[in-house]
């Protein structure tokens, strides 16, 4: 511990730590402890209240009156505990956090110690505590703080580039705390923006799979958030990505394609619209060269149905889009073909 633990947070920190000073009390103890630890508190004896208060806690089968007037008492306790801790440092409040007071008591000092630590700077320390906490008391009633923390952290850290310690880099960390965010914590506020940044890194890193997951994560989780306009043009651009070739996978191309086409429908005017139309643009562009690969494909094979599906499919998108150097491509595919015969007709063609 820091020598700049407050002496009072010491004197707490010794307390707690202690394994039961009144030893194992009876159930039929309990009343005089939790009346002795009340009578404390309104004489401002904070740590005697909570070693009578923890005592009590640890006894089984209290009669409901009781044991609500000791947690009662024990929240008191509790809340003028961390008010004289306001000025201890991550170190006296993890000590609290290790002692044998009760899980309540426990699970806010190891948040408070979290925060104090992300307040510090040391944000991997900060999250690493919130996952000490989850670990060590599940369940445990301080979900909102912690969440911040961690979000608060995984976010500071996603986006910071620097290394620590010479060989570390900071944004892997981010990514852990991140993934830890959105799983542990799926109601947090800002989960939103953890997918959308999680789907940035994982794009920066190649890993494209990852960053198409995110997104689809953002729009099914939260789609109603302020993030979902942009994950959703978003989420055909990573497609496209994914493509490497335009000969393979063209249904990817096409579902980029018709996604696209819908976001511009409901978002006209967007900020991200003239994004989204070259993006569209590109599609066009691949399905066209798609469809010409795939009848010189067939031309070397000497198959000319396939020759002629795909050669006219891609001069009519051509056409339609604007792109004069594929259509007459296509063109020329579709020239040195021979003149289809009309099938005969039942009465001979005449």
């Amino acid at each position: 511990m820091r020598n700049s633990a407050p002496w009072l947070a010491l004197a707490f920190l010794a307390l707690g730590c202690r394994s039961q000073p009144f030893g194992e009390i009876q159930r039929s103890d309990a009343p005089r402890h939790v009346e002795q630890a009340e009578a404390e508190l309104k004489a401002g004896q904070t740590q005697l209240a909570l070693e009578h208060l923890s005592a009590v806690n640890a006894v089984s089968g209290l009669d409901p009156d009781l044991r609500a007037r000791e947690q009662s008492l024990l929240d008191e306790a509790a809340r003028k505990l961390f008010e004289e801790l306001a000025d201890a440092d991550s170190d006296a409040l993890e000590e609290l956090f290790d002692s044998e007071l009760p899980e309540r008591v426990r699970a806010q000092a190891g948040v408070l110690c979290a925060q104090r630590l992300l307040a510090e700077e040391s944000r991997i320390l900060a999250y690493r505590m919130v996952k000490k906490v989850d670990e060590a008391l599940p369940g445990h009633s301080e979900w909102v703080l912690a969440g911040a923390v961690v979000a608060e952290a995984g976010l500071s850290l996603i986006r910071d580039d620097r290394r620590y310690k010479l060989l570390f880099h900071y944004r892997p960390r981010g990514t852990q705390a991140l993934e830890y965010l959105v799983l542990n914590y799926p109601k947090n506020p800002r989960c939103p923006e953890a997918y959308f940044e999680l789907s940035r890194v994982y794009e920066e890193d190649g890993d494209l799979d990852e960053a198409i997951q995110r997104t689809e994560d953002l729009l099914l989780y939260h789609a109603e958030s302020v993030y979902a306009t942009a994950a959703s043009a978003r989420l055909p651009y990573l497609r496209l990505l994914r493509v490497g070739r335009d000969d393979y996978d063209r249904s990817e191309l096409l579902r980029a394609h018709v996604e696209l086409e819908d976001w511009l429908r409901r978002n006209p005017g967007h900020e991200l619209a003239a994004w989204a139309t070259d993006l569209v643009r590109e599609c066009d562009t691949r399905l066209v060269r798609s469809d010409l690969y795939l009848a010189h494909f067939y031309e070397r094979t000497e198959t000319p149905f396939g020759i002629r599906l795909h050669a006219a499919r891609a001069r009519e998108l051509a056409l339609q889009t604007g792109l004069e150097a594929e259509a007459e491509e296509a063109s020329a595919i579709l020239a040195g073909l021979p003149v289809e015969t009309p099938a005969p007709t039942a009465d001979g063609g005449r």
